[in-house]
């Protein structure tokens, strides 16, 4: 779906309002399951909201996979999530940002809502959903944006992206959004003039010195 149509389909959505959507029957299973899991984790009283994206990113990550074996390349395509967004989730997305807004369903490709999520799930995956939420339980949303919003100018290098964010959920500071910030942007800078994997001790070693650069300096 190109952002002409979905401009178009945003637009009858808003018109006619979510109340009483329907996908059509061949999305009906994942609309079913997804909404059904986004309901009992926007309920749970003691989560925060970063917490419950963070669970839903899981889900969704998971049942996409699932249902289509939704890949790195299907993930890349912003027409594929203009279209899961507004012909299959639309409603969770109005639920979750409090109404239509253009940049969360369709308009903005770094700010599509689904996108984000699977994005965030994808470049820190740690071989199990159980393994990569608990490594990722500890963040914000300002985390989430940080890697997400950062693919650099070759695109996102998962293998880095997974011991960034493994190395980081060991870290137990007061200041742990503004460093992992300060990090990424050391790093940006970094990867264009050194390749990670090929330097001594591999990415490992690599973003332990982006740590302990910021260690030393404070």
């Amino acid at each position: 779906m190109n952002k002409k149509e979905a401009a178009e389909v945003f637009e009858t959505l808003k018109r006619k309002g979510l109340e009483n959507f329907q996908p059509s029957s061949e999305f009906n299973d994942i609309h079913i399951i997804l909404n059904k899991k986004y309901n009992e984790i926007r309920d749970y009283q003691n989560a925060n909201l970063y917490e419950r994206d963070l669970r839903f990113a899981i889900y969704l990550y998971d049942n996409l996979d699932k249902y289509f074996g939704f890949s790195e390349r299907d993930a890349s395509k912003d027409e594929n999530w203009r279209f899961i967004s507004l012909n299959i989730l639309p409603n969770i997305i109005y639920d979750r940002w409090s109404g239509f807004h253009e940049a969360r369903f369709y308009n903005d490709s770094r700010r599509m809502w689904l996108k984000s999520l699977w994005w965030y799930i994808y470049l820190s995956w740690q071989g199990s959903s159980v393994e990569t939420f608990n490594i990722l339980k500890n963040n914000t949303t300002d985390d989430l944006v940080q890697l997400v919003e950062r693919p650099g100018s070759k695109g996102y290098r998962v293998e880095l992206s997974r011991e960034l964010m493994k190395q980081y959920s060991y870290l137990n500071k007061t200041n742990r959004n503004q460093l992992f910030r300060k990090v990424m942007k050391l790093n940006t800078a970094r990867v264009k003039i050194i390749e990670p994997s090929l330097t001594r001790g591999g990415n490992e070693q690599y973003v332990k010195e982006l740590f302990d650069y910021f260690d030393k300096n404070n």
